[in-house]
């Protein structure tokens, strides 16, 4: 059975693999800064360490600030460089295969135009900064290492099989619509016309999965999507999944929309799920579920 690291190991994206379904495949262990978890890593003594690691076959690196944590202070891209550079000479010390999950938000005309992974990268952005220097670390690091890593770009991931902690759920986009259409029984949008992609969580740990079972590791960037929508469409999709879900009527407010195509985004063909929207609209469900019972038990 595989042995993976995680490094982020308490963070949002770390608990959808946590509780995954089908958790036989694989043999996760979870790293985490946090001095609560269960296995703390202090990163500045990773490399007086690095034997300890000496049997794991994969690492998954999650470890890094979100952009509310990076507006507030954006030395930590340089924290986080480091990070990635000391897991970058750890996979290398003994051969472990790195997966990174950058970020769409890389890209300087996300959920503007059509995108490939040639396109303009946004700089200014201190998220989207962080996520390309973790990158140009990972390709520096490995550019005498075959068959070594692989970087995915992903998009807005969304929905937990397990309600943990509303702080750890909070900062996405279909999470903070679901709350607000729970606590205010009204969704006001400003921008209707905004295009983001989005992913389900079940869909995020399959692909993670099946990277690892492919063993596809090309030394490459993959854009992974699944469904492109604006936020008006979105936003309806919510309210109509209130009334059918928790029998909840909500309004819609929308602002401002206007009508265009929406964007495509050019992936690799060996990692392209086909999209189910039965799939999509039952992780938005169990959103709408789990957040209903907490917040009637609250």
């Amino acid at each position: 059975m595989p042995r993976i690291a995680v490094f982020g190991g308490t963070g949002y994206l770390a608990s959808l693999i946590k509780n995954q379904n089908n958790v036989k495949k694989n043999k996760y262990i979870f790293f985490s800064r946090k001095k609560s978890s269960s296995n703390y890593i202090n990163y500045s003594l990773l490399k007086k360490n690095f034997d300890d690691f000496r049997n794991f076959d994969f690492a998954l690196h999650l470890a890094g600030p979100n952009y509310d944590q990076l507006k507030k202070n954006k030395n930590l891209i340089e924290k986080k460089n480091q990070i990635t550079s000391m897991i970058c000479d750890l996979c290398i010390s003994h051969n472990i295969k790195l997966i990174y999950v950058s970020s769409m938000q890389i890209y300087k005309n996300y959920g503007k135009i059509n995108l490939s992974i040639n396109s303009k990268i946004n700089l200014k952005n201190f998220y989207s900064k962080s996520h390309f220097e973790s990158e140009k670390i990972i390709k520096s690091k490995f550019s005498n290492y075959k068959s070594m890593f692989t970087i995915i770009r992903i998009g807005n991931i969304f929905g937990f099989k397990k309600f943990e902690k509303l702080s750890k759920i909070k900062n996405n986009l279909i999470h903070d619509l679901s709350i607000l259409a729970l606590k205010k029984k009204k969704i006001v949008v400003k921008n209707g016309s905004i295009q983001r992609t989005f992913i389900p969580s079940q869909i995020f740990v399959d692909m993670i999965n099946l990277i690892i079972k492919k063993k596809f590791f090309k030394n490459s960037i993959l854009n992974f999507i699944y469904k492109n929508l604006n936020l008006k469409s979105i936003t309806q999709i919510i309210q109509k999944r209130c009334k059918l879900a928790i029998n909840l009527k909500v309004d819609v407010s929308i602002k401002k929309f206007y009508k265009k195509n929406i964007f495509k985004i050019y992936s690799n063909k060996n990692f392209k799920f086909v999209c189910i929207d039965k799939i999509f609209l039952i992780e938005i469900d169990q959103i709408l579920k789990n957040l209903n019972k907490y917040f009637n038990n609250k």
